[in-house]
């Protein structure tokens, strides 16, 4: 049994074993590539952070309204760096994962909330805070938006991933009246934030689907994306490597080529 556990810690670290994988399907350019433009987006992860979740929710909005406070530790599950034959690399990888996941489903969570909230009551301030919110809503959904749409279409390119139809999204989110109870104004750029979000986890699932399919460690307050139900157990690596090795995820959106 030792010999075995031995032998299995000898055998490529995470990291390099998923990318020689996929450079056996897709050959060594389109992997490394592919992979290399991911990391640009931990740019994108940070800002949507620190401040549509930090300032613009928890800081602007929430204190004001009453509003549902997120733990970022139910979300952000840092829990990956521990599994076997992890080296330093393989845990920066898995632990970016989690931050990104994490991110972007506390925002689709924290948008659905601010959908549900009443802004119509308040003081004078409140309405002002309200509005400097739709502002600076308004400029990170500009920015951010667009730049994330170019760099996933890139890496799309590179690894035959899917690029996220939003017009079926866009009709539900009309037909169920998303965000109604607001202004036009303000309805509008919900529902922007809500396509963003909801493109924005789409990407992720494929990334993550491909790259670093072991589920976590849940507690009872654990957040975790429906994604996840598709991923392996941490101590069925080998067999991840498998399925990687044949179809180049564990998603059920096989890449195009």
């Amino acid at each position: 049994m030792k010999d075995n556990a031995k032998q299995r810690d000898a055998r490529p670290h995470i990291a390099a074993s998923i990318f020689w994988t996929h450079v056996k399907r897709i050959g060594f350019v389109r992997t490394l590539f592919g992979g290399f433009l991911q990391y640009l987006s931990v740019f994108e992860f940070v800002m949507l952070h620190l401040t549509v979740i930090v300032v613009l929710y928890r800081a602007m909005l929430a204190p004001l309204f009453g509003l549902k406070r997120f733990r970022v530790g139910d979300y952000m599950l840092f829990d990956r760096g521990k599994v076997r034959r992890m080296r330093a690399f393989d845990r920066l990888n898995c632990q970016f994962c989690a931050y990104a996941n994490g991110t972007a489903k506390m925002w689709n969570d924290e948008l659905d909330e601010l959908a549900r909230a009443d802004f119509r009551k308040g003081n004078v301030l409140a309405k002002l805070v309200v509005a400097a919110y739709s502002v600076c809503l308004a400029t990170f959904l500009f920015f951010s938006f667009v730049l994330s749409k170019i760099l996933f279409v890139v890496i799309a390119l590179f690894l035959g991933m899917h690029i996220v139809k939003l017009g079926e999204l866009r009709a539900e989110l009309k037909s169920a009246d998303y965000a109604g109870g607001h202004s036009p104004v303000l309805r509008s750029l919900i529902r922007g934030a809500k396509l963003y979000a909801y493109s924005l986890a789409g990407n992720l699932e494929q990334i993550e689907s491909s790259w670093c399919p072991l589920k976590h460690v849940e507690t009872a307050t654990s957040v975790t994306s429906a994604h996840h139900a598709n991923f392996f157990e941490q101590d069925k690596l080998d067999e991840m490597i498998e399925v990687l090795a044949k179809d180049g995820t564990v998603s059920p959106r096989k890449p195009k080529y």
